[in-house]
């Protein structure tokens, strides 16, 4: 019963690896393919086409070559960063609120990834993710004259709690002109229905901005000052592309 069984196991070898298969040649001029089993002062065992064992007298046979032996395929291994090309948009939720009144350039603000950072259908960072960026420029309206202009950049992202530099466009807001100031204010808080979300945003820099829970957009405009609240959510564009490890799928 052992025996048919190895039989039976050597059958599926050799219909199964034909190309890899040892080749038996007799001196008659037969060429046989298959599996060589062993040799004795009998001949040579050898499996053939038809899956049987056959015994060859030692003097009918005239030369016996074995064919290579089949090696295993080297598992490619997962990639481990993946490239994070120029022109993602990141969508971030601010963590603090800026405001031209009291911010300064070279200020340093924090926030969080509003939704997943994704590449070539990989993950690199869930939403929730830390990112810091900098003021670039602020600038407060002067009572008589003068426009109110915030500008803020992304410069780093927090993976696997290290700080990796990045850089985006710009989001550039601008006021209303103090000296065409409206009489209608703005204010913020649960009030804030009318709320202006894009009061001069510069296409040109990739600035764009995005809504917040309620009727509150990312920039607020409080007379003649311009505000960027804590939880509003602001889009900006990767300049340069950035390698980052894989979170996900």
């Amino acid at each position: 019963m052992k025996s048919r069984f190895a039989l039976i196991f050597l059958t599926c070898l050799v219909l199964g690896s034909f190309a890899l298969a040892d080749t038996l040649t007799l001196k008659n001029g037969q060429v046989i393919t298959g599996i060589f089993q062993s040799r004795n002062a009998e001949g040579v065992s050898f499996v053939g086409p038809d899956g049987l064992s056959h015994m060859y007298p030692t003097n009918e046979v005239q030369n016996l070559s074995f064919g290579p032996i089949p090696q295993a395929q080297p598992q490619q291994p997962a990639p481990q960063t993946v490239q994070v090309p120029s022109n993602t948009t990141i969508l971030i939720r601010m963590g603090q609120t800026l405001d031209t009144k009291d911010a300064s350039s070279g200020q340093t603000f924090s926030g969080t990834l509003a939704t997943n950072l994704a590449a070539n259908g990989y993950v690199v960072a869930f939403a929730g993710t830390p990112v810091y960026g900098q003021v670039i420029e602020a600038k407060s309206a002067g009572r008589g004259a003068g426009t109110s202009q915030l500008k803020i950049q992304l410069t780093q992202i927090v993976i696997n709690g290290n700080a990796i530099p990045i850089t985006t466009s710009v989001f550039d807001s601008q006021g209303k002109s103090s000296t065409k100031r409206s009489a209608r204010r703005l204010l913020g808080g649960a009030g804030l229905g009318a709320a202006i979300g894009a009061i001069a945003g510069d296409a040109g820099m990739g600035a764009a901005i995005g809504a917040v829970s309620g009727a509150t957009l990312a920039v607020v405009q409080k007379g003649d000052q311009v505000q960027i609240p804590v939880e509003a959510q602001v889009s900006f564009t990767l300049l340069q592309s950035v390698t980052l490890p894989i979170a996900g799928r």
